[in-house]
């Protein structure tokens, strides 16, 4: 499998990510989603140090991978190619969003307070 380099920039950084020949797109866009959340999280918190906003859009991440399960009761999500049971199933798509921007949010506020904590002599 030949393998690829693609440069995609978080916080105006530049990171070099190696990747699999025909995946280079696919790498690009995840590279875009992290520098729109990180540039979410800059507008809310400040620039409060990479490493700490790294922490954060993973946190985030993995909150919203962890949200059809939780809008499902703790039932496995369904299939891509599977459709809803319900209409309800949007409300509670609805809810999940609503439910990942109020944890951001919180996160996003925790972080000043613990950045301001950090910087308090």
């Amino acid at each position: 499998m030949s393998q690829s380099v693609v440069t995609i920039r978080l916080n105006g950084h530049p990171y070099q990510i190696g990747c699999g020949a025909g995946e280079e797109d696919h790498v690009a866009n995840l590279g875009a989603e992290v520098e729109s959340i990180m540039q979410s999280l800059i507008g809310a918190v400040g620039q409060i140090g990479e490493a700490r906003l790294l922490a954060m859009v993973a946190l985030i991440l993995a909150d919203r991978a962890s949200a059809p399960a939780t809008a499902n009761n703790g039932q496995a999500a369904p299939a891509d190619n599977e459709q809803p049971a319900t209409p309800a199933s949007t409300e509670s798509e609805d809810r999940a969003a609503a439910a990942l921007e109020d944890a951001a949010l919180r996160i996003a506020r925790l972080t000043s307070m613990l950045a301001s904590d950090v910087t308090k002599p």
